[in-house]
């Protein structure tokens, strides 16, 4: 794949998964041995079980591309946000993520985010089951 192509897919995870909460697009753009390193190394079936449970603490979540910078398979994103989370906290913030693409679809996300998402959420989100 070229590095426009990559940047292609790694806009469309952003737009339509990460902000429009699409998760029919998510087989589309991410391979089967995907993984997330903030969520605690997920993999694909990770990210699609605990991303509803994001949905429904993050009702309201605007994703702005900065710059997408592309070498190989690599693709790093900028961007900022601007979430409201269930509760009403307003959260302005932005973001570097490395993406790591093979065949066309993002096998790794490193993300790094100001303020720390994880943090934020943290209280918001339920309890694992037992």
């Amino acid at each position: 794949m070229s590095t426009e192509e990559n940047k292609a897919v790694v806009r469309r995870f952003i737009t339509e998964v990460l902000e429009g909460g699409d998760l029919d697009t998510v087989d589309d753009v991410l391979a089967p041995d995907y993984v997330n390193t903030a969520m605690g190394v997920t993999d694909l079936a990770g990210f699609k079980a605990v991303w509803p449970a994001m949905g429904a603490v993050i009702p309201s979540m605007r994703l702005d591309i900065v710059d997408l910078v592309a070498e190989g398979d690599a693709v790093v994103a900028r961007v900022t946000t601007e979430i409201t989370l269930v509760n009403g906290k307003k959260i302005d913030g932005w973001g570097l993520t490395y993406y790591r693409l093979a065949d066309g679809k993002i096998v790794e996300t490193d993300p790094f985010e100001k303020p720390d998402l994880t943090q934020e959420l943290a209280a918001l989100m339920p309890s694992p089951a037992s």
